[in-house]
């Protein structure tokens, strides 16, 4: 069988996405100690204002609400907006809460993890199949991963469910086929009617919302939708045509990122077993993508 052949423009795409999504976490600690809740509804508000706008100026390009009209007439799809939607929104909460009570480490494990699951989800799902070199790469990446979940003294549940949530999260939108823009657009503005809710909730009972008001407050909850729309638009277009193996052992550059960030901005310690950790993680890789043969076949 021939090897299958890596997708530059996929793989750019695919690692540019997680490299944005590792100084996500340097935005939340910019805006401090505010709800979490009132960040995720921020995060699903403005990118659904984002998304509205490219379907409604880029109609070529999009599909405009005539794709959205169609995509939720099948009912197959309908059900796996609702589950990615459930995956993502888990997801944020999780992630949020990490970040603000300092454990960015911890959140990092589970973005370590999460690449592994997801070629476990490829080969069960897609008959993804790995090559003797591919099995080698996942099982030196996985010693490192298991080396600092020793580390921590097991894995916690904030790793767990934010590699659990976002695996499934990019098997579903895989599996659905739907174009980018149109899907992402649907996700957010199913939680739109909830987001409005819980603002009109926070204004009824006394809280200010944006952050606690103010010019810059304004601005970083309009943000939360950038951060959110523009990663996420890089990953679904890697994602769609890479294996999901490939796109999984790319997204390391995300908790890499998020591991120096944790460790140089919120002052996270760094005992000597993350040089281990590194050292294996980073030989993985290079044994996945400099091994003449592509690791995939078929």
């Amino acid at each position: 069988m021939t090897p299958a052949r890596l997708d530059g423009r996929g793989a750019a795409f695919a690692a540019l996405a997680a490299l944005l999504w590792g100084f996500v976490p340097v935005y939340i600690g910019l805006i401090g100690d505010v709800d979490t809740t009132e960040i995720v509804v921020h995060r699903a508000l403005w990118s659904g204002a984002i998304l509205l706008l490219l379907m409604l100026l880029l109609p070529k390009l999009t599909g405009g609400m005539t794709a959205v009209w169609d995509a939720l007439r099948v009912s197959r799809l309908r059900w796996g907006f609702l589950a990615s939607c459930a995956m993502l929104t888990i997801n944020w909460m999780v992630f949020v809460h990490a970040v603000q009570s300092r454990q960015v480490i911890e959140a990092a494990l589970g973005y370590f993890i999460y690449p592994l699951f997801t070629v476990v989800l490829g080969i069960l799902f897609f008959r993804e199949r790995l090559d003797r070199w591919g099995w080698i790469a996942v099982a030196v990446v996985a010693a490192g991963v298991a080396v600092k979940a020793v580390g921590v003294g097991g894995i916690p549940w904030i790793a767990v469910i934010l590699a659990v949530s976002f695996g499934f999260y990019g098997l579903i939108r895989k599996r659905m086929g739907v174009d980018v823009v149109t899907g992402m657009f649907v996700e957010t503005a199913m939680l739109v009617p909830f987001c409005l809710g819980y603002l009109w909730w926070m204004q009824a009972s006394g809280q200010t919302i944006f952050f606690g008001g103010g010019a810059l407050n304004v601005a970083f909850a309009l943000l939360a939708g950038v951060i959110t729309v523009v990663p996420l638009l890089f990953y679904h277009a890697g994602n769609s045509v890479l294996p999901l193996s490939v796109a999984s052992l790319l997204f390391y550059i995300n908790p890499t990122t998020q591991l120096l960030i944790g460790v140089l901005y919120f002052g996270a310690a760094f005992p000597q077993r993350e040089a281990v950790v590194f050292g294996l993680i980073w030989t993985g890789l290079a044994v996945y993508f400099t091994t003449r043969r592509s690791p995939f076949s078929g």
